[in-house]
């Protein structure tokens, strides 16, 4: 134990670690050591080295560690519901960083541009997410409305509140984009089938679908680059495909 007025035994050990931080930056630290620094700021009194290997046991990596939920890092012994919700907050503030870092200035108009829009919306997400962007004439988006979320690759939703909602944004065109947490950037028939329904659905409300785009942690699909995106013809009201 130490005595009173001495130092914790680990104060020289976190001195020297700042210290190295602030030379080097926290990219020169291995996964377990940039965990055990950010652990500083949480747990400010206790050694967060084990803790910070035990989190990386038991999820796997430091990326994982954040994606985790702060139910799922309570389980982990050391961890608290301040330090998890900090944890937690951490991917939460870098989302939030990487959504207001966005270039608004310029509309959707190429696959680029609609997947560097998109890809923060699922930054760090391990369950399906669903959204629809509104957009005007130009392709400037307007709203950006989360539709549904569920489990790993599998999301449902109430089509009619989607036209509802599409409608009450006032946008004469839509971009549609969900996520494949731990599978391949390539549509499946559900993904293709549903963009149909869609765009039976808003194409007679004046609404047309842009793209339908799949987002996974490394790459990106579109049905419009691919030549399967539906498009609803006014004039033989029926859905035929560009």
């Amino acid at each position: 134990m130490a005595q009173a007025g001495s130092k914790p035994i680990h104060a020289d050990h976190r001195a020297r670690m700042r210290q190295r931080v602030r030379e080097n930056g926290i990219d020169s630290l291995q996964e377990h050591e940039a965990l055990e620094y950010l652990l500083f700021y949480a747990i400010p009194r206790r050694d967060t080295n084990a803790l910070a290997h035990r989190l990386i046991q038991t999820f796997g990596s430091f990326c994982r560690v954040l994606e985790a939920g702060e139910e799922e890092l309570q389980q982990v012994e050391g961890i608290g519901p301040t330090s998890a919700h900090f944890l937690h907050m951490l991917l939460d503030a870098s989302r939030y960083y990487a959504l207001h870092k966005r270039d608004l200035s310029k509309p959707l108009a190429t696959f680029e541009d609609r997947v560097e829009y998109l890809r923060p919306l699922f930054l760090g997400c391990r369950e399906e997410q669903f959204y629809m962007v509104a957009l005007d004439d130009a392709g400037y988006p307007l709203h950006t409305v989360l539709i549904a979320k569920g489990i790993p690759n599998q999301v449902t939703f109430d089509r009619q509140w989607l036209a509802r909602t599409a409608v009450a944004t006032r946008c004469t065109r839509v971009l549609l984009a969900h996520n494949h947490p731990s599978g391949l950037a390539f549509p499946s028939t559900a993904d293709r089938d549903t963009t149909v329904s869609l765009t039976w659905l808003l194409g007679p409300l004046g609404i047309s679908i842009v793209d339908h785009i799949i987002i996974t942690p490394d790459d990106a699909a579109s049905l419009e680059k691919a030549g399967r995106m539906p498009v609803y013809d006014m004039v033989l009201q029926k859905v035929v495909y560009q």
